[in-house]
């Protein structure tokens, strides 16, 4: 029984569901703002907003002056670069596109740096015309 288990199971197996919402967070993350159906948006928010939190944990302003002075030997400078490595990743490893990450980690994190948290919007948007589903239009603010 799934007795208060959380999450939205979209009607889809496991591993169609992971590829949605990868799928889905991939162009919101590219576009800043798409047009789903409600429960999507739903269940992506949560996926989108941890990812631009690691975007913002992973973020450094001057990295390459950061990464020579590791290089010459700086233990602290080191594990930073380390740290934003690793972050960059675990980001890579979820969304599809390798432009996208880029994105996230120079143009849509440094946007929230004095954000704690709350980067998404989803406004609804009526229902859809062919069977009625609720769309809502998911937007980072």
């Amino acid at each position: 029984m799934r007795h208060r288990v959380p999450g939205n199971k979209l009607g889809r197996p496991a591993d169609q569901r992971k590829a949605v919402l990868r799928s889905l967070a991939t162009e919101l993350l590219r576009y800043d703002e798409i047009t789903t159906t409600l429960a999507k948006a739903k269940a992506v928010q949560p996926k989108v907003e941890k990812l631009i939190t690691k975007g913002k944990n992973g973020f450094l302003k001057d990295h390459h002056a950061l990464y020579e002075k590791a290089k010459g030997g700086d233990a602290e400078a080191a594990k930073q670069v380390a740290r934003a490595v690793h972050l960059r990743r675990q980001v890579g490893a979820y969304v599809f596109d390798r432009e996208v990450v880029t994105r996230v980690f120079e143009e849509v994190a440094p946007r929230y740096m004095d954000r704690k948290g709350g980067y998404t919007r989803i406004l609804k948007a009526g229902p859809r015309r062919g069977d009625n589903t609720p769309m809502a239009i998911i937007q980072l603010v």
